[in-house]
C-alpha cells in the first residue's frame, strides 16, 4: 500500500502579504518525485482559487490579488509598530476539517520560506500534531535552511536543509522518480503556474541567502520546455519565473527559451 502523504503551504502571519503568484514550487519538485509511490494531497493556505473561496477573492488583469485575511495579536517585539498584524491564507478550519474527515495521513511535508513567517508553520505543526498524532511531520525549504535550529525548535520529525533530499528519501523509505515534472495536477484549478530557468545567482551579496540555498548558478532549459508544456496542458494561464537571476547568460538560457516557446506555440 502506498503511503499517504499530505503536502502543506503554510498561513502567512504579517502585517501585510499579497499574492504575486504565490505558490509552493520547491514543494511541488518535491512532491513530483513521490507521485508513482505515494498517495498525494494537496493543501495550500495561499491558494486565492480555492473551491471553499468560492471566487470571493477578486484579482486583476494579471491573476494577482490579496488572500483572504484576520487580524491576529501582533508578536511582542512588534508590539511597537503601529499597523495592525494578520494572518493571510484559508481558513484554519479548514485544514482542521480535513484532518478530522479522512484517513490519517502517514507523513506531512512543509514547506517553509520567509524566516520571519515561522508562525504559520507553527500554526500547521500545532494543528498536525493535535489532530492527526500519529503523522510524522517534515519541514524543507528557505526558512528550514537558513535557520535550521530554529525550525527543530517547532516540534518536526525531520528538517531538510538545503538541496539534499536523500534524507527525505531515506526518512520516507521511497525511492524517488528521477527529473520529474512538479505535480501542479494537485491543484483542483490552476491559472497561474511557476518555472525556474535558473537556479542560484552568480553574485555573492552578503545580505542575501540565495547562496546559502543555491551554492552554484546552473541553468535547465529542457527542464523548463517540459514544465512550460506540462502547466500549458493543465490549462493554466500565466507563467511566472521564480529566478533570482533570469538575465544572466540570457543568450544561452532566456532567450533561447523564449524562442522555443514561441515556436511551439505557432
Amino acid at each position: 500500500m502506498k503511503p499517504r502523504i499530505l503536502l502543506v503551504n503554510p498561513p502567512i502571519h504579517d502585517f501585510t502579504a499579497y499574492d504575486f503568484w504565490l505558490k509552493p514550487y520547491g514543494l511541488l519538485r518535491v512532491a513530483g518525485h513521490l507521485r508513482s509511490c505515494a498517495d498525494l494531497h494537496l493543501f495550500d493556505y495561499l491558494d486565492r482559487l480555492h473551491p471553499q473561496m468560492g471566487g470571493q477573492l477578486r484579482a486583476d488583469s494579471f491573476g494577482r490579488g490579496a488572500f483572504r485575511s484576520e487580524d491576529i495579536p501582533t508578536p511582542t517585539p512588534l508590539a511597537q509598530l503601529r499597523r495592525q498584524y494578520r494572518r493571510h491564507g484559508l481558513p484554519r478550519q479548514l485544514f482542521q476539517d480535513l484532518l478530522a474527515s479522512v484517513p490519517p495521513f502517514d507523513v506531512a511535508l512543509v514547506q517553509t520560506v520567509m524566516t520571519y513567517w515561522y508562525p504559520g508553520v507553527r500554526e500547521v505543526i500545532e494543528d498536525l500534531r493535535t489532530l492527526a498524532p500519529q503523522t510524522k511531520i517534515v519541514l524543507g525549504g528557505v526558512y528550514a535552511t537558513v535557520c535550521p535550529q530554529h525550525a527543530r525548535k517547532l516540534g518536526a520529525d525531520l528538517v531538510v536543509e538545503g538541496l539534499d533530499l536523500n534524507p527525505l528519501w531515506n526518512f520516507l523509505e521511497l525511492s524517488p522518480e528521477r527529473e520529474p515534472l512538479p505535480l501542479w495536477e494537485a491543484y483542483p484549478r490552476l491559472e497561474t503556474g511557476i518555472i525556474k530557468l535558473t537556479e542560484g545567482c552568480p553574485f555573492r551579496c552578503t545580505y542575501c541567502s540565495v547562496p546559502q540555498i543555491y551554492p552554484h548558478f546552473s541553468g535547465h532549459l529542457e527542464r523548463a520546455l517540459a514544465e512550460f508544456d506540462y502547466l500549458h496542458q493543465l490549462g493554466a494561464q500565466r507563467v511566472a519565473f521564480y529566478d533570482d537571476a533570469l538575465l544572466f547568460k540570457q543568450k544561452q538560457l532566456f532567450f533561447p527559451f523564449l524562442e522555443e516557446v514561441i515556436q511551439r506555440q505557432t
